[in-house]
């Protein structure tokens, strides 16, 4: 069968990255067979990096030729329907989904995470897009309670699983011990991640220095700064970087989604805005600190007994009081974590057996 993959993907954020690496791994190692095309945002880079087929996202009749050839439209995973950071997003992807519609190819809603929605009209066309799928997996209860309560949908029945990047395989461990050297590191000794972004920038520099002092200083451990989408959260790691006051790491010119799991399983302690920070950390069992930006980072640290500060309560002393609680507790609940990581990724496991079951349905009617 041939199917067609839409998302974020292209643009260089490792965490959608992820998303698509953790898919096609999952459907080459299930359904070799099949033919993957990718919807990109840089075909070249996302064929060179995956070894797929890809195509432009933003040309219309390629879209529609590549809609007209697939038998599935897998959509998603992530954060593709929310309004928050741009309303062309949703409508973007809304569009993908009812060009299927108009050219009779069945789709999956797929991982995602769905809002906030705030405009009507937005609301509007998800619930229509939504209620057309031919199979939606949502990765938290959150936004399934969202589906049904707000949008009114409840047909098709929307399952509750988990980001497939929880599912993905991380670089081997040499690969990522050589990575933290290229950064100036020791493998052997200590090692604490930050991941942040720049929102808003003033407080969060003011709360990290000194949780960055207290990490050299109180827990003699080496601090890397790990951007997840350098065009957004590398001039931030350079400012922390260069108002440190001593040796701070930087995670550069690494694109893979592997390495970057790699590396962060590799980390005693992480600290992260970023979404798929604390995904890659709770999957390979790292204590990880989340700080909230945005519902989805506390509904997952929630989810993954993480803990979680929000940009409200955000300061220094909370952060360290924080981090020191977790450095403190790390060995003796290691067990718990790996525990946490299991039934995560038996969840985000069933997103791929609800795609196999739909396309086991589908392929009578494949000529």
């Amino acid at each position: 069968m041939r199917l067609l993959i839409s998302g974020y993907y292209g643009f260089g954020n490792i965490g959608d990255e992820a998303i698509l690496a953790a898919i096609l791994e999952q459907l080459r190692l299930r359904r070799p067979a099949d033919e993957l095309v990718v919807l990109s945002g840089n075909p070249r880079r996302t064929e060179a990096q995956y070894g797929v087929v890809a195509t432009s996202q933003w040309s219309l009749p390629t879209i529609w030729r590549q809609l007209r050839a697939a038998d599935l439209l897998i959509s998603g995973g992530g954060g593709l329907i929310q309004d928050t950071t741009s309303l062309l997003s949703p409508l973007y992807y809304l569009g993908v989904l009812r060009l299927a519609r108009l050219a009779g190819t069945p789709y999956m809603i797929f991982a995602q995470g769905l809002g906030p929605l705030r405009r009507r009209i937005i609301r509007g066309l998800t619930a229509r897009a939504f209620r057309h799928a031919a199979a939606v997996t949502l990765r938290d209860g959150q936004s399934a309670q969202f589906l049904r309560d707000e949008l009114q949908v409840t047909i098709p029945a929307a399952q509750i699983t988990a980001d497939p990047t929880l599912l993905l395989s991380p670089c081997p461990r040499a690969r990522a011990e050589q990575l933290l050297r290229n950064c100036g590191l020791s493998p052997d000794e200590a090692v604490v991640g930050i991941s942040l972004r720049a929102w808003p920038q003033g407080q969060i520099v003011e709360a990290m220095l000194p949780l960055i002092h207290y990490l050299r200083e109180e827990l003699q451990s080496q601090v890397l700064l790990i951007p997840f989408q350098p065009s957004e959260d590398m001039s931030l790691a350079w400012r922390l970087a260069a108002d440190a006051g001593g040796p701070v790491a930087m995670l550069e010119g690494v694109t893979a989604p592997r390495e970057f799991l790699g590396v962060i399983s590799s980390l005693d302690l992480l600290v992260s805005m970023r979404l798929h920070g604390l995904i890659f950390a709770a999957a390979t069992a790292v204590p990880a600190l989340g700080i909230s930006y945005d519902p989805k980072v506390e509904h997952f640290a929630q989810t993954a007994q993480q803990p979680v500060v929000g940009l409200d309560e955000l300061s220094a002393d909370r952060l360290i009081q924080t981090v020191d609680d977790l450095w403190a507790t790390r060995q003796q609940d290691i067990v718990h974590r790996e525990q946490v990581a299991a039934r995560l990724c038996e969840a985000a496991t069933r997103n791929f057996d609800i795609l196999a079951e739909l396309l086991e349905a589908l392929s009578p009617s494949v000529g």
